[in-house]
């Protein structure tokens, strides 16, 4: 029994009932279903109806209550999906702490159980199950009666008394459900305190080294191997500035020349004097 209570504390679950148990409970409905058909209501037939009508809302109240309980733990783990899903590609990917891969491992497969067994239960809370209750047949049957009143109630505790055991399943499974949360967001708050605590404990991630160069052999029929530089070792090519060529109707810029200087006597270049003496030398 106490390795049971353990089990439980780890990972709650719902325990079926015993054949002896579940004998005892159909007894007890069988009980209830016949002191409902032989009740005296002749004291007050409005009181009792008015009385069977709360206990009827009530009970679909709890109903409701646990289905609404459900769509926001449903919610809830819909937002936990993708931070499993990131926690799980960045510990493949060596992008984690310093905490040993399967410690993180182990946590993170624990927390994804407690999630998955926290959204079959709520799944199955929001399961349509056949419901008891007392409809447009049941009341014109009443008004035929000369009593109507009386069945009525007789009606709504009978179909309430039947529905309160698919009500009870239902919010068992809400409780589980809360109980599975809760210890699903321990175990992350577990998994992110795995990499300070390791840190604080002297762990430390390797150091990786650069990639050393290497260098790659092409090998060509009839030639002879060409030896390939690293890709770090190629030399950028020369960037050359594109030339722009002028538009229709543009001429293109040329820089303007200064004045062009004037050939007169001051600029002229002086004859040589040994052709001088040889124009004015006598034939």
């Amino acid at each position: 029994m106490n390795g049971w209570r353990i089990l439980d504390l780890v990972f709650p679950y719902i325990e079926k009932l015993t054949p002896a148990e579940q004998a005892s409970e159909d007894q007890r409905l069988q009980r209830d279903i016949t002191a409902i058909e032989t009740a005296d209501w002749t004291q007050s037939d409005e009181r009792a109806l008015d009385e069977a009508q709360k206990v009827a809302t009530t009970e679909v109240e709890r109903v409701r209550t646990a289905e609404s309980k459900a769509t926001t733990y449903l919610a809830v783990l819909a937002a936990l999906v993708p931070v499993i899903i990131t926690l799980q590609v960045a510990n493949w990917e060596k992008k984690a702490g310093p905490a040993p891969d399967a410690a993180r491992l182990f946590v993170l497969t624990v927390a994804t159980i407690y999630v998955a067994a926290a959204g079959f239960h709520a799944f199955k809370t929001l399961q349509v199950q056949g419901f008891q209750r007392v409809g447009e047949a049941e009341i014109a049957a009443a008004w035929q009666t000369q009593k109507p009143l009386r069945k009525l109630t007789r009606g709504t505790l009978l179909a309430t008394r039947r529905l309160r055991n698919a009500v009870n399943a239902k919010i068992t499974r809400i409780r589980v459900t809360h109980e599975h949360l809760l210890r699903a967001f321990g175990t992350f708050v577990l998994l992110l305190l795995l990499d300070p605590l390791f840190y604080a404990m002297g762990f430390r991630n390797a150091t990786q080294e650069p990639p050393s160069a290497k260098v790659v052999v092409v090998e060509r029929p009839g030639l002879s191997p060409l030896m390939v530089p690293p890709a770090c070792c190629h030399r950028a090519p020369a960037v050359r500035w594109p030339e722009i060529a002028p538009t229709v109707g543009q001429q293109p810029a040329v820089a303007p020349l200064g004045p062009v200087p004037k050939v007169g006597p001051a600029t002229a270049p002086k004859p040589d004097r040994l052709g001088e003496a040889k124009e004015s030398a006598p034939n």
